[in-house]
């Protein structure tokens, strides 16, 4: 009797919310067949597409003569491990998400299609006997050129792509110029060291670092979580890398996740500094092509430490021993379309599967870490002083009502940085507000500049002569006269190009860099921006909150939150959270280096309690006091909230598909889960559609998500659903 598995359960990349049973091909070696492999298969319509079998079974539900076979196999070896193929499953079922879509956001994007794995071998790159002649200092025309050839002069060996692509990130077109010319040649067969060498850079801890690398390294091998509570400032990238160092030591692999691509080139040079060794990024900066390579050689154990934004977490490891989520409260963290997880949640799941420590770092932690610090379930580690001789600055509440201004800054604001820049000091200006002005609107009339699509205000870029609707992308020629009654438009509002302006205006013999994300979509530009900063050739600096997360400017001693009322009045019970935590994180841009730092704060509400919680007592204060406000009302974290969310052209449809939606879920909970709405969106309109929500909230997360399943379900058998886009959201973070 055969007893062999013939039977492959093959996850596709489909809305439909199950596995696929398929039979091996005639010419298959059943042994060879095992999960984590891609195949070719015969999908509906498709006659070829790719599948990844997620598991072997014996016997099937549906008779033997109705099932297909697979066309073929793609790989000889799984590309999915069976930890990550556990994962897939656990994300599907707690996100209630169809499987086949999870397993394929889990694979980089050059694996999604039968892309042979041969490709992604990482080469070695090494000098031929021209090359070697060559003199870098004749290539004054290509840099580029001359510091590949300088590198691998001075090494006198192959040198691994990885290493290459790390040292020199976006290199490999240089490479294959240089192999054109005759001077590189690749090789599959020479390897280069990987060895791993730690640079000592003689760097002293204080006592609370200390302590903190000392915990974390003891908990190696086990599923601990520390909430790493650390100042802006504190050296808590030093803690990372020594547990690093760590488990290198022990030949064990790092993951670190960071909340924004422009973090990564800077964080690469400083690992770079310290760690010797192949280094793995992950973020949608690279090709295709690249990011598989580099998800290959960690799931191969040839890259040490890898590196990564959100869909880092997906990344295979062959021998893990730490994971680090930086910025852990970041909201980017969060998937907002499609299959709505958290990378940071996940990969806490993750480390308790591959019993890995996971450290959380940052100086703003999320109300869920503090919660579970509360609850026993996380360790917190708190570094309470500045690394170094760093102190923290000293807080300046301006109260701009009557005051005389230029555009959005106060005479005060532009007195203070006259005087911080005569001292041969960098000044930051922050606001989250990218553009020139953000309303247009007729003086004469009351005409407003509003999207179609969405029904809010465009915002103009001067530099484009554009409007520009934030929320749907769409944009159109700028308009000079009101369509009404032909009177000049007034624009309202400032924007990061609007306030660069006045400072051209105020310091026209002072250099100022823009940092938003219409002066960082070319590749490298932010990089090319940041390497200016810390020479010394930028004096003011204007930027959204790509400049607040984690950027270390020794010689920034004033920073100024130009509107810091934005999120005050706002009717998501989470806004208040997301402006104090990007208030200390722009504020600790300030100071870090020897000089004192000093933050000025631009409001119309200077009696706020929330500034003045922040200022006088800090965060950690403003955290407990919202805790306990959240637990009195019920909210996240303390109890546990869904979302469903639906859009269509007509408002009515919206609400009546959600109407049903409420009228399933109510009899099924049983009072244990409560039901709200349907409610308009906080967006109500977005590209063309009318948004509401229907909010589901349990005190107990398994009541939550006891009936939902077999309700969503019902959900895809409704005939509105087929007129309504609908999305469903566990753990949302953003109401909008």
């Amino acid at each position: 009797m055969n007893t062999e598995p013939r039977i492959l359960r093959v996850a596709v990349a489909t809305p439909l919310r199950r596995l696929f049973d398929y039979l091996p091909a005639k010419d298959s070696n059943l042994k060879q067949l095992v999960p984590g492999l891609r195949v070719s298969i015969s999908f509906g319509r498709r006659k070829e597409t790719v599948g990844l079998i997620m598991d072997v079974i014996r016997e099937s539900d549906y008779p033997l003569e109705k099932l297909k076979s697979i066309n073929c196999v793609l790989d000889t070896k799984p590309v999915v491990d069976l930890q990550l193929l556990k994962l897939i499953t656990w994300a599907s079922q707690y996100y209630h998400h169809p499987i086949g879509d999870v397993a394929f956001n889990a694979l980089p994007v050059w694996l999604r299609k039968a892309n042979s794995t041969t490709k992604l071998q990482m080469p070695s790159w090494r000098l031929t006997k021209s090359g070697s002649d060559v003199d870098p200092n004749t290539l004054t025309r290509a840099p580029k050129q001359a510091q590949v050839i300088n590198y691998l002069q001075q090494i006198k060996t192959a040198c691994d792509e990885t290493q290459l692509l790390s040292e020199y990130p976006g290199i490999l077109p240089v490479l294959k110029k240089l192999a054109e010319k005759g001077w590189l040649e690749k090789t599959y067969n020479e390897n280069a060291d990987l060895d791993t060498e730690i640079q000592d850079v003689g760097f002293k801890l204080n006592q609370h670092q200390r302590d903190a690398i000392e915990q974390i390294v003891a908990a190696i091998g086990s599923d601990r979580i520390f909430l790493l509570d650390g100042l802006t400032g504190s050296g808590k990238t030093e803690v990372y890398m020594a547990a690093i160092e760590h488990a290198l030591k022990e030949n064990k692999q790092s993951l670190v996740l960071l909340p924004e691509i422009g973090l990564t080139p800077q964080l690469i040079q400083r690992f770079q500094q310290r760690f010797n060794c192949p280094i793995a990024v992950q973020h949608s900066g690279l090709t295709d092509l690249e990011r598989a390579r580099y998800w290959m050689d960690a799931k191969n154990n040839r890259a040490k430490i890898i590196l990564g934004t959100r869909s880092a977490v997906w990344t295979p490891l062959a021998s893990p021993g730490i994971f680090i989520v930086d910025e852990e409260h970041d909201l980017s963290y969060k998937q907002q379309d499609g299959l709505r997880y958290s990378a940071r949640d996940l990969l806490l799941v993750r480390a308790q599967h591959e019993q890995v420590p996971v450290v959380l770092g940052s100086a703003t932690p999320s109300m869920e870490s503090l919660y579970n610090v509360n609850r026993g379930k996380y360790q917190q580690l708190v570094l309470p002083a500045r690394a170094g001789n760093a102190n923290l600055p000293t807080y300046k509440l301006i109260d701009i009502r009557g005051k005389k201004m230029h555009g959005a800054l106060s005479q005060t604001l532009v007195d203070d940085i006259n005087s911080h820049l005569q001292q041969d000091n960098q000044v930051l200006l922050f606001l989250n507000r990218r553009g020139y002005a953000n309303h247009l609107i007729c003086h004469a009339c009351g005409w407003k500049a509003n999207c179609e699509r969405c029904e809010l205000p465009y915002t103009y870029h001067k530099s484009r002569n554009r409007l520009i609707c934030h929320h749907c992308d769409t944009s159109k020629q700028n308009i000079a006269l009101c369509p009404d009654c032909a009177t000049p438009l007034v624009f309202i509002g400032h924007g990061t190009e609007r306030i660069e302006e006045v400072l051209q205006q105020l310091f026209p013999d002072k250099t100022i860099a823009r940092i938003d994300r219409d002066t960082t979509r070319q590749r490298d530009a932010l990089d090319s921006l940041l390497k200016q900063i810390h020479a010394g050739e930028v004096d003011i600096l204007i930027g959204t909150q790509m400049l607040a997360k984690g950027h270390h400017f020794p010689n920034v001693t004033l920073t100024a939150i130009i509107d810091a009322d934005r999120g005050l009045f706002s009717t998501d019970f989470r806004a208040s959270e997301r402006l104090a935590q990007l208030f200390i994180q722009v504020s600790g841009r300030s100071g870090r280096g020897n000089k004192p730092g000093t933050v000025v704060v631009q409001t119309h509400n200077p009696e706020h309690p929330l500034f003045q919680q922040l200022i006088k007592h800090g965060y950690a204060y403003y955290a407990k006091q919202v805790l306990e406000e959240r637990k009195l009302a019920g909210l996240p974290p303390c109890s546990y909230m869904a979302l469903l969310t639906a859009e269509a052209h007509n408002s009515g449809d919206s609400q009546y598909f959600l109407n049903q939606a409420a009228a399933i879920i109510k009899p099924m909970a049983e009072k244990k889960v409560s039901v709200f709405g349907p409610i308009p969106a906080l967006i109500e309109k977005r590209s063309g559609r009318y948004r509401m929500q229907l909010i589901l909230q349990a005190d107990d997360r398994k009541l939550l998500h006891h009936h939902l399943d077999n309700w969503l379900l019902q959900l895809e058998t409704m005939k509105l659903s087929k007129k309504v886009r609908w999305s469903f959201d566990i753990d949302p973070l953003d109401m909008a």
